[in-house]
């Protein structure tokens, strides 16, 4: 089993919340001659691979970045490609999402997105809203900058002009993440080590993993090994080691 591959210390540092930017679809296909869409559809048939792994280790909150706002600026024929993958695999995992106790969320600017789309994202969403132990947040037509000014203009609307500036335990309520643990763990796929406009704040203080593979190819031993590069490192947060393991004295 893959989670016999960790010690009962590495399981303990397991991150509870993984978001991964699914690059180099098209690049995986156009290496082996194929239509970009060719590599969408090996993409989406990977996710389920992934999200079990996920399920079966004990990681409970999964957010993939499967269509940016920027991706608007794509070709209609690949966007609409993209929509009709996307309702074709939820109508298909819907029913195991439900006997497997996962709950649907999405994040981003549904609105724009195809009608047949939103339908089916929002159908998802609703008949899983009851699961809790296993949750996966989808980023749809999503961009963190947009994100963020919607989120100042919801506070700004919320507070007078004499209010004190906002933590972030206030502000982070207005994001769309809201509900959500911010992410501990960053892959992104493909060999590019850039955020590409995802969790820009959420992701403060994430670990960042980048794998050479494109995402057809990220299989769960390439998971497996982003988890165990995670466990491995030591995560601060502004302190020093020896805040965090104090030297025992002799």
């Amino acid at each position: 089993m893959v989670e016999e591959k960790f010690t009962e210390e590495e399981k303990n540092k397991l991150p509870k919340h993984v978001g991964i930017i699914m690059d180099g679809n098209g690049r995986w296909a156009r290496s082996r001659k194929r239509p970009r869409l060719f590599g969408h559809r090996n993409g989406v048939e990977n996710v389920r691979s992934v999200v079990n792994s996920a399920k079966r280790i004990g990681i409970p909150y999964i957010t993939l970045f499967a269509f940016s706002s920027e991706n608007q600026n794509r070709p209609e024929e690949e966007k609409f490609g993209l929509m009709k993958l996307l309702e074709e695999f939820l109508k298909r995992e819907l029913n195991a999402m439900i006997k497997d106790g996962i709950r649907l969320r999405a994040i981003g600017n549904l609105s724009e997105l195809p009608k047949f789309a939103q339908r089916m994202v929002e159908q998802t969403i609703e008949k899983t809203k009851a699961n809790t132990d296993w949750n996966l947040t989808l980023a749809l037509n999503y961009g963190s900058r947009q994100e963020v000014l919607e989120a100042v203009h919801s506070y700004s609307q919320q507070t007078s002009p004499n209010s004190q500036k906002p933590n972030w335990e206030d502000f982070e309520k207005h994001l769309q993440t809201k509900g959500l643990p911010d992410p501990d763990l960053i892959i992104r796929t493909s060999g590019e080590f850039r955020l590409s406009n995802f969790l820009l704040l959420q992701a403060a203080y994430a670990e960042i993993f980048v794998s050479p593979l494109h995402w057809p190819d990220f299989d769960r031993s390439a998971f497996l090994e982003a988890l165990k590069n995670y466990v491995s490192r030591e995560r601060r947060f502004g302190k020093t080691s020896e805040q965090i393991l104090p030297i025992q004295a002799s």
